[in-house]
């Protein structure tokens, strides 16, 4: 078995071998989320010579940067490479917590799991392909060339600050962001569509009560809104003094500040009366998330919203802004005076873990991007394909089935506290009993990973949908899916040469043991 650092050596030098100007492959995924993961393992699985270009310099995306806790309601729902990675994840667990058993049943089976492990995994299934696939990180995408109705090929910047031009047969855009898209001129939304647009009850801007499952009406429900869901630095926490790093005062404390003072008033009133530092995790580590149900968290609704279509070196200012939000928040906590001692007691001595993010100060490599452009397709996701329709008892049935969205709607607020009503967030649609909600199991058709004038690029992650369908999509498993169904479409492209928008999809998640019906 090749392993990482044999991996990244063997990457490093066959980008260093190819030339400085081009390359060519059959495939080209640009982003290594692991959508984009799944699809370039699966292209080179069949016979393709795939180059996986990404941002970021590790592998993963959120799965490998503190979403830990895997997002699957119904976990028997998904097989392919989702059921693979975790397997992968149990059989290393097996080994390493094989005298830990309380501490084993911490990784529920392989669906929960710690960053560190979760990268390894994918580091493992790569280089297992590396006779087919070229990793290159820290690429960042810069433009992409198209002659009629294909992408012809795509320039990135290399670390260096080399422009690398990479022409391709198939272009599959794996970025949570759908930036490979956008480059290619593919239309896109990225604000939350009114009620009215495709009669979603959910739609617009939205309050709820989520104790009740009732929403709450406001003269503005259900109008159009350009707000999109928070965003947050998902960060792993220790209360191993071993292990632990200090959390410093950020320099921006002074900018943060007004956003934890509400919390003072939170305290007094008794709507806030602990805080947990996150869900437990082998080895002492807590991942902490933004809350869905506080009025106060690490999420910072409002500063998502420009980030899909922001520019590379604003998009890092965001990260800063997101990581600083949350060291200064947990340094508020901790050190404030005015904080309830139950609660400063409570998170004394927790701070990162050494062994997590440590090319970033402990930090994630990237924050939780919930959700960025959505493709406008040949088929769009909406509400009712999560919907049981009275009359047959079931979500729709669609054409070309490729996978199945089978969580709960699920997103976090939309706008701050000063917009919250009766206490509840704005644009929260969250349910406590996520299998007992109104969305169930239904089809995504393979038409929402197609742009409807590019034959030869498909998108897995950033598929054609709206905001309320995004919010079941959005879970890894679900993009793994998909991710894996657009790698073997690409190689079924190349068999019959032909282009992924006239592959017959019909048969392909059978192929790869992928249910579509989820009451077969």
């Amino acid at each position: 078995m090749i392993h990482r650092r044999e991996f990244l050596a063997l990457s490093a030098a066959a980008a260093a071998a190819a030339p400085a100007e081009s390359q060519t492959c059959d495939v080209l995924v640009y982003g290594s989320t692991p959508g984009g993961v799944t699809a370039a393992i699966e292209a080179a699985r069949r016979g393709l010579k795939v180059i996986l270009a990404c941002p970021q310099k590790h592998l993963g995306g959120m799965a490998a940067s503190g979403l830990s806790t895997t997002d699957a309601v119904r976990p028997q729902l998904f097989g392919g490479q989702v059921a693979e990675f975790i397997r992968r994840v149990r059989e290393y667990y097996q080994k390493e917590l094989a005298a830990k058993p309380d501490e084993y049943k911490l990784i529920k089976e392989g669906w929960y799991y710690e960053p560190s492990v979760a990268e390894l995994i994918f580091d493992q299934m790569l280089a297992g392909e590396h006779q087919q696939l070229r990793w290159l990180p820290a690429h960042h995408l810069t433009s992409a060339a198209l002659q009629g109705n294909r992408v012809v090929s795509a320039d990135l910047e290399t670390p260096a600050g080399a422009t690398l031009r990479v022409a391709a047969k198939t272009f599959i855009d794996g970025t949570y962001e759908g930036d490979l898209a956008a480059a290619a001129k593919v239309p896109y939304r990225v604000g939350r569509e009114s009620k009215a647009e495709h009669g979603e009850p959910f739609a617009g801007i939205h309050y709820m009560n989520w104790r009740t499952g009732q929403q709450i009406m406001t003269p503005d429900t259900g109008e159009a809104s350009p707000a999109i869901q928070a965003f947050c630095a998902r960060s792993i926490f220790t209360d191993d003094p071993a292990q632990s790093v200090l959390i410093e005062k950020p320099a921006s404390y002074a900018e943060h500040l007004p956003d934890y003072l509400p919390l003072l008033e939170d305290f007094a009133a008794g709507r806030v009366k602990s805080w947990s530092p996150g869900t437990l995790l082998p080895g002492r580590k807590f991942q902490m998330n933004g809350n869905i149900e506080a009025l106060t968290s690490i999420n910072i609704p409002g500063a998502s919203w420009t980030w899909p279509e922001a520019a590379r070196h604003h998009r890092r200012r965001l990260e800063t802004f997101h990581v600083d939000h949350v060291a200064g928040l947990m340094w508020f906590l901790q050190n404030d005076p005015r904080v309830p001692s139950a609660i400063s007691k409570r998170l004394a001595g927790h701070g990162l873990h050494k062994q997590e993010f440590r090319d970033n100060g402990n930090w994630p490599w990237q924050i939780y991007v919930r959700q960025g452009r959505r493709i406008e397709g040949r088929a769009t996701v909406t509400q009712h394909n999560f919907t049981v329709n009275a009359s047959t008892r079931r979500t729709p049935t669609v054409k070309q089935p490729i996978a199945i969205g089978e969580h709960s709607f699920d997103i976090h607020p939309c706008q701050d506290r000063r917009f919250a009503v009766d206490g509840f967030m704005e644009g929260v649609l969250w349910y406590p009993r996520k299998a007992f909600g109104p969305a169930q199991p239904g089809q995504i058709p393979y038409g929402a990973m197609l742009p409807k004038t590019l034959d030869n690029l498909i998108v897995p992650v950033a598929v054609s949908c709206t905001h309320i369908a995004m919010s079941v999509i959005r879970m890894e498993p679900v993009w793994m899916t998909l991710g894996q169904i657009a790698g073997l479409a690409a190689a079924e492209a190349a068999r019959q040469r032909t282009d992924v928008a006239h592959v017959d999809p019909t048969p392909l998640p059978a192929t790869l043991k992928i249910q579509v019906d989820p009451y077969a």
